[in-house]
């Protein structure tokens, strides 16, 4: 085969220098036909490239044009006497004459390089030519593989039989491995994720104001008569630099798993989640409910959950930079239409539900909303972190379907604790996107709680995450909607809502203690709604501009267990709260509302940037509470 190409090209260098050695005086000498007339511009180009490319050629109209002498054919181009190696056609001439013997001379041994040619005779060259070439590559190729190439090839494979067959074990050996790897294209890698936030903020309004709120008549402690008003004094906040970093190490088996381990470090936590050295989140709006029964004391009362930022959710490690396990999780698939989710550590219902309703979701990291609210639905945050196991099953690319099941206490042995004793939630999703534009999610939470706040203090006023007493054990059932239109590529509407309904189981309140009081079961309404605008792309590819308008959980009605719905409870005569309703000892009581505004900016794809203000009116669910507006510049950077 190698032959036969380098034949072949053979034969175009042949074709080439045919043309090129004869051709050049043939266009020079031969006279137009009498029915084509060409131009005088053109015949004088054509005169001058031929003077000026062939100078040593002499006027072919000198030389006789006459085809009637005999031509023998020539050897060597040494035989023509008018070739000289100076010549500018001597190495075509010679390629043509020794190594294809297609030329023929003039019988004195000349080869007259300077006559005209014409047509029929260039024919004549070129077709001779052509002819000895093929006569060439049908020598070539006649005998390929003779019979003593095959006899050396079969005494060769007859002395290396023994590595011929070594030889083919090893290529069977590759071929099964090769096949392995087909099947299995992938190793088990680890992957380092990081984001880190810097990040400005200040309450620019609502701290530093004194605020009158009513007292029970009566001291809690003593029931001796007392002021009915106190004032209570938030303090001014000052503006601080919170930092929070988390390092994600993701793991794959197999291509289609992963394997989480968070660890997260932060400086700043929100006020319920009061690190050891007292460092905490700002603090404003004091809580009514508790004020009424406290002993007038600042520290007694609560100040509210709503405007945490995201950058504050260090789960529940301590706000000193010292880093933790924040999250251990394995996702895997079951089948192709069945994920998995085991979650060991701090896990969250939104690690395995789909929330294609959100553009704001990005699980409490720094690249979407400042506010935990404005992420999601806050029904995921009823029941807190918690170990446990999610499950996702597609029934189609438009339907889907989410349970999962999490302990918050799960590597507690004692009694009342565990993986199914302690407090825990189910929740059950039902995900639908009927278009490309369009997803819809119908959410159900059924949480049991013991003695901790009902949204893990991340969102909603304070008595929406106390709705009853601590000590209390109860059980709620929680009802959400989320869903998110997509108006266009640069404009986007979501929404949620949710309702929880409260039933408490009544308990004992301070137990072994002079005040040991029993206490009735009691319920509570908590709702949550609002509204999202996004605008992706906006400025520039990768920028996002957002607004959110909500309402965080608050309490609509809470009834007051006895015996402290009564002006005095016993034993001790103390004060009890003098109404069936807990939310009646909120004074000028409203809806609170969370509005806010961010813009993010992406300076490059690793480093965004993002400015928002976050309003809050009438905090802890009442207009005594000065509205309050926290300015934030957030720096992301993810590596």
């Amino acid at each position: 085969m190698l032959k036969i190409l380098w034949n072949t090209v053979l034969f175009s260098q042949v074709t080439v220098c045919a043309f090129l050695a004869v051709c050049g005086s043939a266009i020079a000498s031969e006279a137009p036909d009498s029915t084509q007339a060409i131009p005088n511009q053109n015949q004088e180009k054509i005169a001058d490239l031929t003077a000026e490319n062939f100078p040593a050629i002499a006027d072919p109209l000198e030389q006789p044009n006459t085809s009637s002498e005999p031509m023998d054919q020539v050897t060597s181009v040494s035989q023509l006497s008018d070739v000289q190696p100076t010549d500018w056609a001597f190495q075509a001439l010679q390629s043509l004459v020794e190594r294809y013997g297609c030329i023929a001379g003039y019988p004195d041994g000349t080869y007259r390089g300077n006559r005209a040619l014409t047509r029929y005779e260039f024919a004549a060259g070129l077709n001779a030519c052509l002819d000895q070439v093929n006569r060439l590559i049908a020598s070539a190729t006649a005998n390929l593989v003779t019979k003593e190439d095959l006899t050396t090839i079969q005494k060769l494979q007859e002395e290396f039989a023994a590595e011929l067959a070594t030889l083919r074990g090893k290529i069977d050996t590759l071929e099964a491995r090769t096949s392995e790897l087909e099947a299995n294209q992938f190793s088990t890698t680890t992957k380092l994720r990081g984001e880190v936030i810097f990040a400005v903020t200040d309450v620019l309004v609502g701290d530093g104001e004194k605020v009158r709120l009513p007292l029970s008549p009566l001291n809690p402690f003593t029931g001796a008569p007392r002021e009915r008003f106190r004032e209570f004094t938030t303090d001014d906040q000052s503006t601080v630099f919170a930092n929070r970093v988390r390092l994600e190490l993701l793991t794959s088996f197999t291509g289609q798993d992963q394997l989480k381990i968070r660890l997260t470090a932060g400086n700043s936590a929100h006020p319920a989640r009061r690190a050891p050295d007292n460092i905490r989140g700002f603090e404003y709006g004091p809580n009514p409910v508790t004020a009424y029964q406290s002993g007038g004391n600042q520290a007694d009362v609560a100040r509210t959950n709503e405007g945490q930022q995201t950058f504050q959710d260090i789960s529940t490690l301590s706000a000193n930079n010292t880093f933790g396990l924040t999250a251990l999780s394995y996702e895997f698939p079951i089948t192709s239409r069945l994920q998995a989710v085991i979650m060991a550590k701090d896990g969250e219902h939104m690690e395995y539900v789909p929330t294609t309703f959100s553009l704001f979701d990005d699980g409490n990291g720094g690249t979407r909303s400042l506010s935990i609210l404005g992420q999601r639905n806050p029904i995921y945050s009823l029941g807190g972190l918690g170990a446990g196991a999610g499950l996702t099953y597609e029934f189609s690319d438009k339907l889907s379907l989410s349970v999962g099941y999490l302990a918050g206490t799960a590597e507690n042995p004692t009694q009342g604790n565990g993986l199914f004793d302690g407090r825990n939630s189910v929740l059950a999703q039902l995900t639908f996107n009927p278009t490309r534009n369009l997803s819809l999610g119908l959410i159900y939470n059924k949480n049991y709680q013991v003695g901790s706040p009902l949204f893990n203090n991340d969102v909603g006023t304070s008595l929406a995450n106390s709705p009853i007493f601590l000590t209390d054990k109860y059980a709620t059932n929680s009802y959400g909607l989320s869903a998110l239109w997509r108006v266009n590529r640069r404009f986007a509407i979501g929404g949620w809502f949710s309702y929880t309904d409260v039933k408490s189981f009544g308990g004992t309140l301070a137990p072994g203690t002079p005040f040991e009081t029993r206490f009735s079961s009691s319920n509570a309404d908590i709702f949550s709604y609002g509204i999202t605008l996004a605008f992706p792309d906006l400025g520039k590819e990768g920028n996002l501009g957002g607004i959110v308008i909500g309402v965080p959980p608050y309490v609509t009605s809470a009834k007051t267990p006895s015996p402290f719905d009564e002006p005095q409870s016993v034993p001790g005569n103390r004060a009890g709260y003098d109404t069936k309703d807990l939310v009646r000892r909120i004074p000028d009581r409203t809806i609170p509302f969370h509005i806010e505004a961010f813009y993010v900016y992406r300076l490059t794809d690793n480093i965004l940037l993002t400015p928002g203000l976050i309003w809050l009116t009438a905090p802890n669910q009442s207009n005594k509470n000065p509205d309050v507006l926290i300015g934030t510049l957030r720096a992301t950077f993810l590596f």
